[in-house]
């Protein structure tokens, strides 16, 4: 019997508590445009007991839900990037049912990228979209990781560039050439800067989120290519003197974004150089021999292993059009023939190129550049 009564005078208390405590809902959102705002983390904080935490949780789809006690006076913070921290307090009485709360966002872009195959690195056509990729974005200003995604099911991600920062993106997906962008947002001379999508692939920048040019949202396609074992792909301006086979400075760019293909990328490629039709067929399998083994030493000079790519010259006897012996050609025509090629011949197998992180990585190229700029060819004598 008195552990019945006693059953019932819990009860009783119990009852009595949940009647007390009070739900409060509502959203967060943008005190300039009213967007709901999601991934805020909002934390609750009692003030009659110290500042004891309540209650922690991240909005979804702007909503939050929070529960409370008891009536009385609570601090309520709220934590989001790209948005200034809010620090505000709320009365909860019997009649507090809701109340939306608002941020106000910092100086900057929220940047959304779409991932899709490119078809060609010839030109700016896009195929599918892409998922299931790795996706980390680094503030290099702030030396800062700010996303790191292993597995991303979706084809799109979003990331908060703040004004004054300089951020690096990196997409890899098994089977593709990695994808590395650098965003500069109002730092080194740059307003908005990028630097690795591609000319056909500038950001389109929202207008009617900006306010006053502080605030705005930007939308891109992001290319990722295949790799496609024995495919040729042409390494665009890399031009030589008549009859020589040195490098130009004009030409280290081109070089240089294939050093940077091999850096991230586990493949093992050929170098190729062709002639056009004119001079003796035996002179130009020399000459475009020259030039390759000239282009793989500099290469190799920027601190690729040798085993990871081989120089052939093929001369004229793989020409791109009908301009051959004793054809009537256009130089332009004939230029389509002088060209550097490169394909990927073989993977490399058990790497470590998709364990090592985008920091580790941005942190060794910091290592490897004063010693780079002390290594480079002097190949323009």
């Amino acid at each position: 019997m008195k552990n019945i009564i006693f059953l019932a005078f819990l009860l009783t208390i119990s009852a009595s508590v949940i009647a007390q405590s009070i739900v409060v809902t509502g959203y967060i959102k943008d005190d300039k445009n009213n967007r709901k705002l999601d991934d805020v983390e909002v934390s609750v904080f009692d003030l009659s007991v110290d500042g004891q935490i309540v209650t922690t949780q991240s909005t979804n789809l702007g909503n939050y839900i929070i529960e409370v006690p008891e009536p009385g006076t609570y601090m309520v913070r709220l934590m989001r990037q790209a948005y200034y921290d809010v620090e505000t307090i709320i009365t909860v009485d019997s009649d507090t049912k809701t109340k939306d709360l608002m941020m106000t966002r910092l100086p900057g872009y929220e940047f959304e990228g779409t991932v899709r195959e490119r078809l060609s690195f010839t030109n700016g056509e896009l195929g599918k979209e892409l998922k299931n990729l790795k996706i980390e974005i680094y503030n290099n200003t702030t030396d800062k990781k700010i996303v790191s995604i292993e597995d991303d099911p979706k084809n799109t991600f979003k990331a908060n560039f703040e004004r004054g920062n300089h951020y690096t993106i990196l997409l890899r997906k098994k089977g593709y050439f990695a994808k590395r962008i650098e965003a500069y947002v109002d730092i080194e001379g740059c307003i908005l800067c990028f630097e690795g999508l591609g000319s056909n692939y500038s950001p389109e920048i929202e207008y009617e989120l900006t306010d006053i040019n502080q605030r705005g949202s930007l939308i891109t396609d992001i290319p990722m290519k295949k790799i496609i074992q024995d495919e040729a792909i042409v390494l665009e301006n890399i031009y030589y003197d008549y009859d020589k086979s040195y490098i130009r400075k004009d030409a280290r760019p081109a070089l240089e974004n294939l050093v940077k293909i091999l850096k991230r990328n586990p493949i093992i490629i050929e170098l190729s150089s062709h002639t056009d039709s004119r001079g003796r067929d035996e002179y130009n399998m020399t000459l475009s021999q020259r030039r390759a083994q000239a282009a793989v030493d500099y290469i190799i000079s920027r601190g690729i292993k040798e085993k990871r790519i081989t120089a052939r010259g093929y001369g004229e006897s793989q020409l791109v059009n009908n301009c051959g012996n004793d054809s009537k050609c256009t130089e332009a025509e004939h230029q389509k023939n002088r060209r550097t090629e490169f394909k990927v011949t073989a993977f490399i197998e058990d790497s470590n190129f998709d364990n090592k992180s985008l920091r580790d990585i941005i942190i060794s190229e910091k290592q490897a550049g004063i010693k780079s700029q002390e290594t480079i060819l002097i190949l323009d004598k």
